[in-house]
């Protein structure tokens, strides 16, 4: 599970060149999450301006109900009824 303020992820890959490229994921020893989707665009700029030719790159917004992350603002409510429980996401004032 991601941290709760994640909301974006930065995707590298390293493309060869030719009729088919074959891009592979780059692994980096820095974190790819970020606290914002233009703060993910940022950084990937940086990194694209300084990376070799064949680099290609993408930020990928997270979606919070699959990594468990929610929205400032937001809080989760699991109703139950007999034997079966449904989670909704609602705003919430702390």
């Amino acid at each position: 599970m991601m941290d709760p303020a994640t909301a974006a992820v930065m995707v590298l890959l390293l493309c060869s060149p030719g009729d088919a490229p074959v891009c592979k994921p780059i692994n980096t020893a820095s974190s790819r999450v970020f606290a914002s989707v233009s703060e993910c665009r940022s950084s990937l700029a940086e990194e694209l301006a300084r990376a070799p030719s064949g680099m290609i790159g993408r930020c990928q917004e997270v979606d919070p109900i699959t990594t468990g992350a929610l929205p400032a603002g937001y809080t989760t409510v699991t109703v139950s009824r007999g034997g079966s429980a449904v989670r909704y996401i609602v705003p919430h004032k702390k």
